[in-house]
């Protein structure tokens, strides 16, 4: 594997290759190991480097007409599970993107599920629902995945229970009313408690077939003049380099904002852009609308995190851990024309929470080191309860909390008006921004008030407390109602079959313009309300599937070196 920088490169340089992958993170890295070894000459194309760049990390600004303001840059970065939950509450997160190698992997926190059987079937109450592909499809590229991101098995539901190393307390929920569901964590392989970053998964990739490009940001796909073959891409540098790419194949893996973004900016031929013929090229903006559900204090926190909490299983060697949560059941989503949905225990722990002391203490933190002290000293049972629990029934530890919570995260709609267009204003390259016009629907807000009324009713039920929930979950005016994006941006370029709905085939191809192909949760037909890395990294393992069969197909005899060619000719 090479890595060279733009900057660096002769001007105008031309590069001849069989694959070229704009954007190296999850989606982009993923489909270029799978790729790796073979007689397909890849080229990767970064617009950013290995380390974070303030200036790169500007060509992600937006007009933002519909969602929230951004995060800062890496903030979530060091937080962990939990802080990160916590502070996410209170700020928003559509703009949580990263222009460097191993991209949005360097500020998530490893969340992951797979998508339910409901979220690909055809649904009456649902426009527009149903992928073109089966679930059942998507299974052995969903394991591939699952091993990439180091998770356990692909369980999510009650099924889950039976391979649990100790299983929850049976509460006897009505299931037609609520599931039970959960999520669980990626990590690396050699650091246990840091999530998967995909930069690092990139430097493991040893084959001379595979070349990085960094510090090049794509400005334009160019087609030929029939409008029904991809022929090159158009590059330029922060400092003013240019190059073009000359590629039998391109695959788009930007993310849910850039990939519609560069298909509408490359109108140079198409005056709508590229894929855009039915005008749907960013439309059908879709996140995962969230919000705090109910919430739980005193006493109560820990009656409730007895049951919502993290439970292990041993794996391939190693011991993997869920969290559990609870979502719409398919029956109540039908009888009440409902999207899918989720909730997930939170904890705000207290300031003399003895792990987190016992954190600072191994640290060495000085400043509270007295009261850490202190905090330990007094709290020798629950330690003590904590280490059996992880070690010997695996489940999570019990953390002394100000508060319990339940967050929720929604499928969305799909809905046309939500979109992204190209603004009037330009990055420093010249490039339109994204104008984002995030929409949420009444539907999504009658879900999550239902799941709220739902778990409240339930709890009280089965003899578990009362949770307090928003003044607004009580009414029919959401009015009250404050959500937040997840930075999960998706469908903006949809998979399906008809192309007035759509922009990729089921092979993930930009209708009738061969060659172009499209990865990441950009193509996700309808959004589900999981966290769409591991689907997204399905997809994206299923494409590279495909890219093998059509290279090798094409030259099944073809006899030459693997390496891009890098060294042609200044324009």
């Amino acid at each position: 594997m090479m890595n060279r920088d733009l900057r660096s490169l002769p001007e105008a340089i031309e590069i001849d290759c069989d694959i070229a992958i704009i954007g190296g993170g999850p989606a982009g890295i993923a489909i270029a190991r799978e790729l790796a070894g073979t007689r397909i000459r890849v080229l990767v194309i970064e617009s950013g480097g290995s380390d974070y760049e303030a200036e790169i990390q500007a060509l992600n600004s937006v007009e933002n007409i519909g969602a929230p303001d951004a995060l800062p840059d890496n903030a979530l970065e060091g937080r962990g599970y939990t802080g990160a939950l916590s502070w996410l509450n209170d700020i928003a997160a559509f703009e949580l993107r990263n222009r460097m190698i191993g991209g949005s992997s360097h500020t998530w926190i490893g969340k992951c599920a797979a998508f339910d059987e409901m979220d690909f079937a055809i649904r009456p109450w649902l426009p527009l629902s149903g992928w073109p592909i089966s679930r059942s499809q998507l299974l052995p590229t969903l394991q591939r995945a699952a091993h990439l991101l180091n998770l356990g098995p692909n369980v999510y539901d009650e099924m889950l229970f039976s391979l649990l190393h100790t299983a929850p307390e049976e509460l006897d929920l009505d299931r037609e009313i609520l599931r039970a569901f959960f999520w669980q964590f990626s990590h690396m392989r050699n650091q246990r408690a840091e999530p998967t970053r995909f930069n690092r998964l990139a430097r493991d990739i040893k084959a001379a077939n595979i070349d990085f490009l960094t510090h090049a940001t794509v400005t334009s796909i160019n087609i030929d003049s029939q409008a029904r073959h991809v022929t090159s891409l158009d590059l330029k540098s922060s400092t003013g380099r240019s190059a073009s790419v000359r590629a039998k194949t391109i695959v788009l893996c930007g993310g849910g904002v850039e990939n519609a973004r560069l298909l509408l900016a490359s109108n140079a031929q198409l005056p709508a852009g590229i894929g855009n013929r039915h005008d749907v090229v960013g439309r059908y903006l879709c996140d995962h609308p969230r919000t705090s559900l109910c919430r739980f204090t005193g006493r109560d926190i820990q009656t409730i995190a007895q049951h919502f909490n993290f439970y292990g299983l041993n794996h391939g060697g190693g011991t993997h851990f869920y969290l559990r949560g609870l979502s719409l059941s398919p029956e109540i989503q039908m009888r009440e024309g409902l999207t899918n949905c989720a909730a997930y225990p939170v904890q705000v722990h207290a300031d003399d929470d003895p792990w987190a002391s016992l954190k600072r203490l191994r640290k060495g933190a000085g400043k509270t080191f007295l009261r850490d002290l202190l905090s330990v000293a007094k709290s020798a049972d629950m330690i003590t309860t904590g280490l059996y629990n992880r070690l010997v029934q695996k489940r999570g530890l019990p953390h002394r909390s100000t508060e319990l919570r339940f967050d929720v995260m929604a499928e969305q709609e799909v809905n046309s008006e939500s979109r992204i267009t190209l603004s009037q204003k330009r990055d420093r390259l010249g490039q339109p921004l994204p104008r984002i016009d995030w929409k949420i629907g009444e539907r999504e807000t009658n879900s999550v008030r239902r799941l709220a009324q739902l778990i409240s009713h339930e709890f009280v039920r089965v003899g578990l407390p009362k949770p307090q929930l928003p003044d607004w979950m009580g009414t029919d005016d959401a009015s009250g109602a404050t959500f937040m994006d997840m930075a999960h941006p998706s469908c903006t370029t949809r998979m399906g079959a008809d192309p007035r709905t759509s922009v990729v085939d089921a092979d993930a191809m930009v209708h009738d313009l061969d060659g172009l192909f499209i990865a990441g949760s950009s193509v996700f037909s309808t959004p589900g309300h999981a966290n769409p890395t591991l689907m997204l990294l399905a997809l994206s393992i299923r494409l590279a599937d495909h890219l093998k069969q059509r290279h090798t197909a094409a030259e099944p005899l073809r006899l030459r070196s693997t390496e891009p060619d890098l060294s042609l000719h200044q324009g």
